[in-house]
């Protein structure tokens, strides 16, 4: 599953990006991060993601699609 959440003008996040256990590891996150990027594109806005640091498998995930850490926040 993927979804929306905070849309400051020109941007809309993609949140809650989840892969049930028994699905993982079939690139089904990165095409629902391309989907939802492609949809946010096509309203004219950029895709923006919060991740934890500490999960690297979405850190890579996220970086292989393109985005990039802009900053570091703490917990």
């Amino acid at each position: 599953m993927a979804g929306e959440r905070m849309r400051p003008p020109g941007w809309a996040e993609i949140s809650a990006v989840c892969t049930a256990v028994a699905h993982r590891r079939q690139g089904l996150a990165a095409r629902l991060v391309l989907a939802a990027a492609a949809e946010i594109q096509d309203r004219g806005e950029r895709a923006f993601l919060h991740v934890t640091a500490e999960d690297a498998t979405a850190v890579r995930l996220d970086e292989s699609l393109g985005f990039r850490v802009r900053r570091k926040t703490r917990s």
